[in-house]
């Protein structure tokens, strides 16, 4: 299914980041993260589709995950290997309803003018209990990951999410989700002392999970809500028995009998 894109903008972004991947050494450290990390998650999903959406980071998809088909959403006829392209818009995927096992948006929210309605395609095409993958860049980073993809994409700011308000747009839309993951909180730079010494404050970053990563993973499950059945009808009226009473004293007429509820532990006793 063919879709033009009524967003250009999006292409070019996707285009621009993809470049900034392979080129900075930055995009090369985080390609190298998120494969590992992506590789650890996708161990455990099983099941017929995957869907690969956003920016071309350099992920081998073929090799991770156990899904049978992998789609990768592209704005034009691709010819990607280890994929199959489906050329349409991330606000509007050209899937069916509960049709996807697992999704994979590969910086889609950041390149996207409309991230929450990507959120709700995602939502949608999900079957229940699915698995999406949210990978983007951390507003909150140490480093001016910012200034440098906005001088890349010639000043046009791209839409970054903090892991905490992510996280609140996915618990509205019904997904359950962990801790983000954060990755690549330094730049690496220098050579000999100095690198090895930046690799290995970096490498004890990544460890303590410190919110100063310049990217974030985070994994959310389409979740089935379910009712509950008591077995109880709150129609039902309880039923009512005869219950013989003595004779009046003083006088005073009582009637011979009088009905009450045969569950009400607080009524008359013989």
């Amino acid at each position: 299914m063919n879709v033009t894109s009524p967003f250009p903008q999006e292409s070019v972004n996707r285009d621009a980041l993809g470049q900034w991947y392979k080129e900075k050494a930055m995009g090369r450290a985080l390609t190298e993260q998120l494969s590992d990390a992506l590789n650890n998650r996708l161990e455990q999903v099983f099941g017929y589709h995957m869907l690969v959406t956003g920016a071309d980071i350099g992920l081998d998809f073929s090799r991770l995950g156990k899904t049978q088909r992998i789609f990768c959403l592209a704005t034009r006829p691709s010819t990607a290997p280890g994929f199959q392209p489906v050329v349409g818009m991330s606000s509007e995927l050209p899937f069916a309803s509960d049709s996807i096992d697992a999704l994979v948006l590969c910086h889609t929210l950041n390149v996207s003018p409309t991230p929450h309605e990507v959120l709700r395609e995602c939502q949608r095409v999900l079957v229940p209990n699915g698995h999406l993958f949210v990978v983007s860049f951390n507003p909150l980073s140490l480093w001016g990951v910012g200034r440098l993809v906005n001088h890349l994409l010639r000043r046009k700011k791209l839409p970054a999410a903090s892991s905490r308000k992510m996280r609140d747009w996915l618990a509205l839309l019904g997904f359950s989700h962990g801790e983000p993951q954060y990755l690549a909180p330094l730049v690496p730079v220098g050579r000999g002392r100095l690198r090895a010494m930046i690799t290995a404050i970096e490498a004890w970053l990544r460890k303590q999970n410190a919110p100063i990563g310049n990217a974030y993973l985070i994994h959310g499950r389409k979740r089935v809500s379910a009712r509950l059945d008591s077995g109880l009808n709150i129609m039902d009226k309880p039923r009512l028995i005869a219950i013989p009473l003595g004779k009046s004293q003083g006088g005073v007429t009582v009637p011979r009998q009088v009905k009450v509820k045969i569950d009400d532990p607080w009524g008359p006793h013989q």
